[in-house]
């Protein structure tokens, strides 16, 4: 197939989270598998002029309708291998910012006009360099404009367009793109698309929501949060529209994979000492590094847990925190957690750090990519009590390192770790209800596990190492996915 991917970040050009992985991975294994794929996604200077990327064409005058005229932009094309090639879209008036949605924690006032451009933009580049998609990929609000001018009359009828079917991926319904209505001139669509069926919401305009009425797939990534966002617990409001394609056979879940060449820890160069399923010696090297380095005692025999996390509602950070005042008063245990973002919980862990520094260290902040490595190789346990997890990533990397994770029973975190007393191989530890208690003892029943059961706590283990979670098992449901739009 011909797939036109477009996003609003991809790694290794542009990050802010789990949707930059996706889409530097997950195209590159459906290129590895035949087909041609498209990445379509800004130019970001402040965040991508320092790769050096070393473009195979440029083109300064491409034409984009913005507002009734048209915006020339640049166009540098990237090809990355014969089936798969980046085109970066440059206009700097939008892209040239030192963040890529918001800065010092306000969302920037024209994104609206920022993505139209990033969705018009690609539509039109799949007409003038002739891509002939069959299949337009679009991800989260960002670009689910695309799916929308697929149906509507500025695209429908052209020949370029003749056996093109769309996809949208929602990464995290928590975010959809809702802007004043009048945004709409932005789009070049008329008003009849702001109605109930596409993309008026609450008198307002929904660029996600608007996606989801028109693709003729959606899926998001995993399939408990497909279940999950059809209640108004966890849609964010758009459980009507959500259920309504269900209805219809168009909402699927498909979990994301990992880079398991990346997240090998047998080859991994960014980790004390590498180790395999077979032979863990290396992995009590990386604990003895971890608990040296953040200035904990130096014992085998003691459980050290990990997190790497920001610091949100969404991540259960503060129930983890209520948890902490408990475990670190009564229980032999060792703690290593990295976070940012809400602020009296920087001073909750601050607090705990100073009262148990023997116990507990905390960093506020970004873990670098070393140290990240050597935490998901060196801890005994990772935790994640999310109240909701679209998909999660940690949980997968903790796991091939031997990690055993501690999760809350949410989204993809449901679908990829399984507890022990279930008919498949245990690989790490669940609880369902997000209370302190309900956390406090599932963490003691996986230090109880390590220390009593040891023959359990090996197996699991070695089975969590060798779950087979790569990309190219998620490219197949990708691929059944596309034939499915087309149907």
């Amino acid at each position: 197939m011909n797939i036109l991917w477009v996003t609003s970040e991809a790694v290794p050009f542009a990050k802010t989270g789990g949707l930059a992985d996706v889409s530097g991975a997950l195209p590159e294994a459906l290129a590895a598998r035949g087909h041609r794929v498209t990445v379509f996604m800004p130019y970001y200077p402040q965040q991508m002029g320092k790769l050096n990327i070393e473009f195979h064409k440029n083109y300064d005058m491409f034409g984009v309708p913005l507002f009734g005229s048209t915006q020339w932009c640049g166009l540098h094309v990237y090809q990355k291998s014969e089936n798969l090639s980046f085109y970066f879209l440059e206009y700097n008036k939008y892209y040239d910012r030192p963040r890529l949605y918001d800065w010092v924690g306000q969302e920037y006032g024209d994104n609206a006009e920022r993505f139209v451009l990033l969705s018009r933009a690609a539509m039109e580049a799949a007409v003038h360099f002739r891509l002939d998609p069959d299949i337009i990929h679009a991800n989260d609000w960002h670009s689910a404009l695309c799916c929308v001018y697929l149906r509507s009359g500025l695209y429908a009828g052209l020949h370029n367009f003749r056996n093109t079917k769309s996809v949208l991926t929602i990464h995290n319904i928590g975010y959809q793109g809702i802007f004043p209505k009048d945004k709409i001139y932005a789009t070049g669509l008329g008003w009849e698309y702001f109605n109930f069926t596409c993309l008026e919401f609450h008198d307002r305009l929904n660029f996600l929501k608007g996606g989801i009425m028109t693709a003729d797939m959606v899926n998001t990534v995993s399939p408990t949060y497909a279940k999950e966002i059809l209640c108004p617990e966890f849609s964010f409001s758009m459980d009507p529209a959500l259920n309504h394609r269900n209805q219809q056979g168009r909402l699927r879940g498909i979990i994301n994979g990992i880079d398991t060449a990346e997240w090998d820890p047998q080859h991994d160069a960014r980790i004390p000492a590498t180790f395999t399923p077979d032979d863990l010696s290396g992995k009590q090297i990386c604990k003895e590094a971890i608990q040296k380095q953040f200035g904990l005692p130096v014992r085998k025999d003691v459980p050290l847990f990990a997190s790497i996390s920001r610091l949100a509602w969404q991540k259960g950070l503060d129930v983890l925190a209520s948890a902490m005042d408990t475990l670190l008063q009564q229980d032999d245990m060792q703690f290593v957690l990295f976070g940012s973002g809400d602020l009296a919980l920087e001073s909750r862990y601050h607090w705990l750090q100073e009262h148990f520094p023997e116990k507990f260290a905390f960093f506020a902040g970004y873990a670098p990519d070393d140290l990240t490595h050597t935490l998901e190789a060196g801890a005994d346990f990772f935790l994640m009590p999310s109240r909701y997890e679209p998909c999660g990533l940690n949980q997968m990397y903790s796991m091939r390192y031997g990690t055993l994770p501690i999760v809350r029973e949410t989204g993809g975190l449901a679908d990829t770790v399984i507890p022990p007393g279930r008919k498949e191989p245990p690989t790490g530890f669940r609880f369902r209800d997000l209370y302190t208690e309900a956390l406090v003892n599932t963490i003691r029943w996986a230090a109880d596990v390590r220390k009593n059961d040891p023959v359990l706590f090996q197996s699991m283990r070695y089975n969590a190492m060798t779950a087979d979670f790569s990309w190219n098992r998620t490219a197949t449901e990708y691929e059944r996915l596309y034939e499915d739009a087309h149907r």
